[in-house]
């Protein structure tokens, strides 16, 4: 991977950071960030750290609740791949149970016919 060097400029203070992320990428979070410090900043008496802290916070909260709906959906696959399973299974049954009785019927129906 190709290790970027950006420059951001985030509520007017300029920040050099390395990532393995695309530039592009890079640049929309450290705009993201930038634009959810300035509406918080509206209010006078929040300040640049304080605003960070909040952003941070908010971002942490994001990442929980998208973990947690993950590990929900996870869940939710994992139930419906057991379901899938046990509906195979069942099938593979009843088919092998179909076949079984179709032979029974040849059988009696040769015996009948003798």
């Amino acid at each position: 991977m190709t290790t970027n060097k950006i420059k951001l400029n985030i509520v007017g203070t300029e920040y050099s950071i390395v990532s393995d992320e695309p530039v592009s990428y890079m640049t929309e979070l450290g705009m993201q960030v930038d634009k959810e410090m300035r509406e918080i900043m509206q209010d006078p008496r929040i300040s640049t750290a304080m605003a960070a802290v909040l952003v941070a916070l908010n971002n942490a909260d994001a990442v929980r609740k998208a973990e947690a709906a993950a590990d929900n959906l996870r869940s939710q696959m994992k139930g419906y791949l057991d379901d899938n399973a046990r509906a195979r299974m069942e099938s593979d049954s009843t088919r092998r149970e179909i076949e079984r009785l179709r032979e029974e019927n040849r059988k009696l129906r040769e015996r009948l016919s003798m």
